[in-house]
C-alpha cells in the first residue's frame, strides 16, 4: 500500500505527476479544519495552500504526518511550534513567484495610473466622452515608495525603476547597506517614505513583529494624489484607517489583492468604492508560477521520503534544537 499526501486544495497537475508513483493523493473536498482532521490521521505528508490552516490539533491528530509542504512563502497558517516539536518538516517555495508578483505589482500601478477599470466602464455605459478627462497619469518620473526590499521587492524595484523611468524610494533596515544598485534611494524612516511616495507598495513577509506595520499614522502622511497597493498579506495593513482614508479621498486609490479576511465579504466598503482595484489573491499565480511551486512543494516531500532534506525547511533550526 502505498503512502499518502494530501492535498489541501488540488495544485497543478506538475505537482501531481512527481508524486504519483511514490503515493496515493487525496484531495480534499474543502478547506475545514474538520476535513483535515478526518483526513489526516494516516498521512504522511501534507501540500498546503494558503486557505487552509494545519494548526495544533490537526497536527496533534496526524499520527504518521512527517512533512507539510507550503505552496508559497507565508507559514502562517501551520503551527510551527508544534510541528517541529513532532519533527515534522515544515517546507516552503521561496523564489518561485517572484516574477509572478512583480508583474501584478506593475500592473495595478499601472492600472491605478491610467484609470483601466474606470475607462473600460466608461465605454460599456456610452461615457465615451471620458476621453477628455484628466483622471489618468504617467507613472515615469513618479516616486514609488517600496516597503521591503527581499527578492519581490527588488525585481519591482528594477521593472519600474530602469524598465519605466520611475524613481526607487525604498525602505528595508536589514538590506540598505547591501543592495548596489544605483538607481534605489533609501528613505531615512517610513513615514519619509509615505510622505514623499506617488505609489507604495508593501513586500514585506507576514511575520507577527510586521503585523500592522503600515498603521493609521503612517497611511495618514500619504499625498492626497498618492496610491497604495498591497499584493503581500492584508495583515499588515491598518485595513480600517485605510478604508477611511479612501471613503474621505485623503489619497487617491488603492489596489489591493489581499485583504484582512478572505473570501473578500460582499459587504465590505471596499466593494463600494471606485478608487480601488480589487483582485481575489492572485498576485502569486500564473500557469507558470504554479508549476514551479507545484513542483518544488512535491519534492520536498519525495525528499524526506527518501531521506533527503529538502532545500526550502523552514524550522530547520527549530528540528535541530528539538
Amino acid at each position: 500500500m502505498k503512502p499518502k499526501v494530501l492535498l489541501s486544495e488540488d495544485i497543478n497537475p506538475a505537482g501531481k505527476n512527481l508524486l504519483k508513483k511514490q503515493f496515493e493523493i487525496l484531495i480534499a473536498p474543502n478547506t475545514s479544519e474538520e476535513t483535515l482532521l478526518k483526513m489526516i490521521p494516516d498521512v504522511f505528508g501534507i501540500i498546503l495552500r494558503a486557505t487552509s490552516k494545519v494548526n495544533g490539533s490537526v497536527i496533534e491528530k496526524a499520527e504518521k504526518l512527517k512533512v507539510v509542504a507550503r505552496t508559497g512563502v507565508g507559514v502562517d497558517n501551520v503551527d510551527i511550534d508544534v510541528a517541529s516539536k513532532r519533527g515534522i518538516y515544515v517546507c516552503y517555495t521561496p523564489g518561485m513567484n517572484n516574477i509572478t508578483v512583480a508583474e501584478q505589482t506593475l500592473a495595478m500601478i499601472l492600472g491605478l495610473a491610467k484609470q483601466i477599470i474606470h475607462m473600460d466602464r466608461s465605454v460599456r455605459t456610452q461615457c465615451w466622452y471620458e476621453r477628455f478627462s484628466e483622471k489618468q497619469a504617467e507613472i515615469e518620473g513618479k516616486t514609488l515608495g517600496i516597503v521591503g526590499l527581499g527578492a519581490i521587492g527588488l525585481t519591482v524595484a528594477r521593472k519600474c525603476g530602469p524598465g519605466l523611468g520611475m524613481q526607487i524610494l525604498a525602505y528595508d533596515p536589514l538590506v540598505s547597506q547591501q543592495i548596489e544598485e544605483s538607481y534605489i534611494r533609501f528613505a531615512e524612516s517610513l513615514e519619509k517614505l509615505f510622505q514623499e511616495a506617488d505609489f507604495i507598495t508593501i513586500h514585506t513577509p507576514n511575520i507577527p513583529e510586521n503585523r500592522g506595520l503600515i498603521n493609521r499614522g503612517l497611511l495618514s502622511q500619504m499625498k492626497k494624489s498618492a496610491y497604495f497597493i498591497n499584493t503581500a498579506r492584508g495583515e499588515l495593513v491598518d485595513e480600517q484607517a485605510l478604508i477611511e482614508l479612501l471613503q474621505q479621498h485623503k489619497i487617491a486609490g488603492a489596489a489591493l489583492d489581499v485583504f484582512l479576511t478572505e473570501p473578500l465579504p460582499a459587504n465590505s466598503p471596499f466593494m463600494k468604492m471606485d478608487n480601488v482595484l480589487l483582485a481575489p489573491h492572485v498576485a502569486g499565480s500564473t500557469w507558470e508560477s504554479n508549476v514551479r511551486i507545484a513542483e518544488s512543494a512535491a519534492r520536498a516531500v519525495l525528499d524526506v521520503w527518501e531521506g533527503r532534506m529538502p532545500e526550502f525547511v523552514y524550522n530547520k533550526d527549530l528540528l535541530v534544537s528539538t
